[in-house]
């Protein structure tokens, strides 16, 4: 009967000299590819306000209304009809919601207040006037 020798094998070993030159072109090509969004809104002169608190913009939606009054919640040209659903939708992906208004220092109150029924009608409760600070 014929002996079988069994030769001892090296262990298996991953080379690891190229990973850090590997995970520092991953993070090159992630930082390229990022996009940043920067929300658009419309063009508004804000009033301003002798103090200021920050409120966290991770729960804030705002609300942007011009001169003109025309509204734009998220960069999209909304009429005031359609506050209320929106909000709505808002509301019940993010309970802790904000609503932030933005509003021109020439705003006519009358859109504001519409923008306001809407907003209680849709149980959006939470509401903060954003204002510049007075220097």
């Amino acid at each position: 009967m014929a002996k079988i020798i069994r030769k001892n094998r090296k262990p298996a070993n991953i080379p690891t000299s190229s990973m850090s030159d590997i995970s520092f072109l991953l993070l090159l090509f992630f930082m390229v590819t990022t996009v940043f969004v920067k929300e658009k809104g419309l063009k508004v002169q804000m009033p301003k306000a002798a103090t200021i608190d920050k409120i966290p913009r991770n729960h804030a939606a705002t609300i942007y209304i011009d001169r003109a009054g025309h509204i734009s919640i998220d960069d999209f040209i909304v009429q005031v009809p359609q506050v209320q659903l929106i909000m709505m939708k808002k509301l019940s992906d993010d309970f802790n919601l904000i609503s932030c208004f933005r509003t021109d220092r020439n705003t006519e109150y009358g859109v504001m207040a519409d923008v306001l029924n809407q907003l209680r009608q849709a149980n959006t409760l939470r509401v903060s006037f954003e204002a510049k600070l007075k220097r």
